[in-house]
């Protein structure tokens, strides 16, 4: 598996800030949206070239002092724009010009026919609606194609969105098994912080044997729903914060949304099933696992942002399930069902960044040594008490991040129940149930 990771082992690069999950933690800054509106204006006045320049601006990250960090370049003459934007593995090369936008990605060298690799691609041609993969000069590529005319950025946003991610999974899922395929373009990829793998790779095995454990002190008839939330929320965990790449990480989805199949299978075949992937993964060696993890840029997120009423519909419908175990005496259960509501929340949903940013402080208090390995101050007092004051703080500093996007915003943190972890978390996603998003 991407023997192609070998020589960077070696190396490391300095992470300031420890970032979870397969979602951009970039947030957009006030001039990137300046340059938004920019890119509107010059496509309805058919400025293409202008457009397209702002546009990629307005989707290049930067930090707080401006300095660029390198998923989008280009340059631009009189007549066309040249531009390179990187996603995971792959790295999208264009051109444009007054009248087109013409884009290709390489994805492998193949010596010979490979049949299985062809038919693969061929069938994922007719999934998807503006690229398309082709096999050119011994070199497997994708490519997208498309006038300019009546374009804005809204719809040049899903043709670059497409091939960027779906190239990106294919790349790295064909790499992984067909042997006979040769690497191409990944010199963009770094070495993980060697600290942060190790301590990934410490709890993956952590997490997986605790997990085998408190299943095994569940009664299998009484309490099948009790034992998915444990599997499915081990399945999250390790996918939000290890986040192993390529085949191993599909093997993670596949498991999960096998899960949420409407198969008619019963709820106790379904845990056999979680408890196989996830034996599969306990199997795996050390330096299997760690070469699957390594660091991406990203630029566009994986998830599309979901109505708020689903979201909170989900939160809901997990809340009464909750109350529905503690009325039945199910007390064991009840903290890893509140931790499997927020990495769910995390794995399913394109939620804003204030959102995302108050869910994910909910994943750290179910993974306060997690952080703690990785010198991120703990918010409690004690084993099994909360530190009011610490949390209170990181709340509003959120809320008050976001105020001027979303005016109605309120600091639920005054409303949090402190007198029990159970009471907390229940109070902090009813909080979060009641921010209120509007832009007007």
């Amino acid at each position: 598996m991407f023997s192609w990771l070998f020589n960077l082992f070696s190396l490391s690069i300095p992470i300031p800030n420890y970032n979870f999950g397969r979602f951009i933690s970039y947030k957009k800054t006030s001039e990137q949206q300046d340059f938004y509106q920019l890119s509107k204006k010059a496509f309805s006045q058919q400025r293409y070239l202008e457009g397209y320049e702002n546009y990629f601006k307005y989707l290049r990250f930067e930090d707080k002092d401006g300095n660029n960090h390198g998923n989008i370049s280009f340059s631009r003459d009189k007549d066309s724009l040249e531009f390179k934007l990187i996603q995971g593995s792959a790295i999208i090369k264009g051109n444009i010009t007054q009248r087109r936008l013409k884009a290709s990605v390489n994805i492998a060298h193949t010596v010979k026919d490979n049949m299985a690799v062809m038919r693969r691609l061929l069938e994922k041609n007719y999934m998807y609606t503006y690229s398309s993969f082709f096999l050119e000069a011994e070199t497997l590529r994708s490519k997208i194609y498309f006038d300019n005319a009546s374009l804005s950025p809204q719809k040049v946003y899903f043709p670059l969105r497409e091939i960027a991610i779906n190239t990106d999974k294919e790349k790295e899922l064909l790499l992984d098994e067909f042997n006979d395929l040769e690497p191409i373009e990944l010199d963009h990829i770094v070495a993980m912080d060697p600290h942060l793998k190790d301590t990934k790779l410490r709890f993956f095995r952590e997490w997986i044997d605790k997990t085998e454990q408190k299943v095994a002190l569940l009664p299998t008839q009484e309490q099948s729903g009790a034992i998915a939330f444990v599997w499915l929320g081990l399945l999250l965990r390790i996918d939000y914060f290890v986040t192993p790449r390529g085949k191993l990480g599909f093997e993670i989805y596949e498991a999960i949304q096998e899960y949420y199949i409407d198969d008619n299978k019963l709820i106790e075949e379904k845990n056999d099933a979680l408890q196989k992937a996830t034996l599969k993964l306990k199997e795996l060696d050390s330096q299997k696992l760690s070469k699957s993890l390594y660091p991406v840029q990203q630029t566009f997120d994986i998830f599309t942002i979901n109505n708020l009423d689903e979201i909170r519909s989900f939160i809901d419908e997990t809340l009464t399930k909750i109350i529905w175990y503690k009325e039945h005496k199910y007390e064991e259960v009840i903290l890893t069902i509140y931790e499997y509501l927020a990495l769910y929340m995390l794995y399913n949903f394109g939620m804003n960044d204030c959102l995302r940013e108050l869910v994910q402080l909910n994943v750290r208090l179910h993974n306060t040594d997690f952080h703690s390995a990785l010198g991120i101050q703990s918010l409690y007092k004690s084993e099994d008490k909360l530190d009011s004051s610490k949390i209170n703080k990181e709340i509003k500093t959120i809320i008050s991040s976001y105020n001027k996007l979303y005016p109605h915003l309120h600091n639920f943190s005054e409303g949090l129940n402190y007198e029990s972890l159970e009471k907390f978390h229940h109070s902090y996603f009813n909080g979060i149930k009641s921010l209120n998003f509007s832009e007007l």
